[in-house]
């Protein structure tokens, strides 16, 4: 299944250009021809604190789920899990749900 990550700020600003609609959780693309079913997610970008990413979490895309998994709190554009910081980009992954039609 096709899934991508899009950040709030993109979504924002492809909202703004008319580029996308969003419907509850389904953001269409006419563009594209495809809609995508929306979940909270964050992508980690880098590490704040001193020492060694032990979660490696740096480059990848985690969902709400997968972050109550790992026990971390997200604020801010920041992931802290324990003692360990990291810088994170807010959006969502979007999984394709349809096609808009011919």
């Amino acid at each position: 299944m096709a899934r991508l990550f899009v950040s709030q700020e993109r979504i924002d600003r492809w909202s703004g250009e008319g580029k996308v609609t969003i419907e509850g959780e389904v953001m269409h693309l006419p563009a594209l021809g495809r809609s995508f079913r929306l979940r909270p997610a964050v992508h980690v970008m880098r590490l704040e604190t001193d020492g060694e990413d032990t979660h490696r979490l740096v480059g990848r895309v985690k969902t709400s789920e997968q972050l109550v998994e790992l026990d971390a709190e997200q604020m801010d554009g920041s992931l802290v899990i324990g003692e360990i910081s990291y810088e994170c980009e807010e959006g969502f992954v979007g999984e394709v749900v349809g096609n808009l039609g011919p």
